[in-house]
């Protein structure tokens, strides 16, 4: 099978610069002063400063939400230049006149940025490597969660490809992300908590339905998030929070356990989409019926 000329050439650049190397230290040295500042904390917070080993659990929560962040923040820094800055160096015209179709290109592009971010990813294992010595985390459980954020990275970096195909400028599209991701997506969890209480003053103190909420927080992949922290430690902190206190539904308990699934599915259904937006508008023939 050939591999997209897009693909190879973007990932020969990449690796043949030093700035590489330089974000893929700082990566590795933020994700272990976050272990490093967890061990340190949990020991100083104990009477003799000790060191209690059934807590490397909450270190792994530390470390994947560490992870969680550090991915959607670099995802649209390293593909929302992909289009523009083809534009901006006058090579995308050059580009388009190749033998590979719009579509090729884009996968290309999105591939060759998410192939550094799985090398960064896998940079970090051996900072994980410290929970799983003290146990309570199953090597399943962080293929999972690795897997889960690298389409949560892949949502964000189809978003970018398709502002960098509108937007002449790198900024442009760069901040238009940023406000998509934090202002859209999870501000869905304000408007459900504030729906949700407002409905409950209304309806006589009785929570209403939570369908409505939850189709809200679909998008959001915080809310998804901490739902595989929840399935994986057995921990309530999506329940908690959304569902009402009092409720005894089992079928309701078991969508809120699993609700990652559906915000795992919803990634990839927005990067299908946007792959293929972003195939149409860099595509300069304009076909007529």
């Amino acid at each position: 099978m050939m591999m997209n000329p897009v693909l190879r050439r973007e990932t020969k650049t990449t690796l043949r610069n030093w700035k590489m190397f330089a974000i893929l230290t700082a990566y590795v040295a933020i994700i272990s002063l976050g272990a490093a500042g967890y061990i340190y904390g949990n020991m100083f917070s104990s009477y003799d400063f000790s060191f209690e080993p059934s807590s490397m659990s909450g270190m792994y929560v530390v470390l994947c939400a560490m992870q969680m962040g550090l991915m959607l923040l670099s995802a649209p820094a390293m593909t929302a230049g992909t289009i523009s800055g083809e534009r901006e160096r006058q090579t995308l015209d050059l580009l388009l006149m190749t033998k590979m179709s719009s579509f090729s290109i884009v996968l290309g592009k999105l591939l060759s940025s998410m192939a550094t971010l799985v090398l960064i990813m896998v940079a970090t294992l051996p900072v994980f490597a410290i929970a799983f010595y003290f146990g309570g985390i199953s090597l399943f459980s962080l293929f999972a969660m690795m897997l889960y954020i690298m389409v949560t990275a892949c949502m964000a970096c189809s978003l970018s490809i398709f502002f960098s195909c509108i937007f002449k400028k790198t900024v442009v599209s760069m901040v238009i992300v940023y406000l998509l991701i934090g202002g859209v997506f999870c501000s869905g969890t304000l408007i459900a908590a504030l729906l949700q209480q407002s409905l409950y003053w209304t309806m006589y103190q009785d929570y209403p339905s939570l369908a409505f909420p939850l189709t809200i927080l679909v998008s959001n992949p915080g809310v998804g998030f901490f739902s595989l922290i929840d399935n994986q430690l057995g921990t309530n902190v999506i329940s908690n929070i959304v569902r009402a206190y009092h409720n005894k539904n089992v079928a309701m308990n078991t969508l809120l356990q699993h609700y990652w699934i559906l915000n795992f599915i919803f990634n990839i259904v927005i990067s299908v989409i946007f792959v293929c937006l972003s195939a149409i508008f860099i595509n300069p023939v304009k076909k007529k019926k």
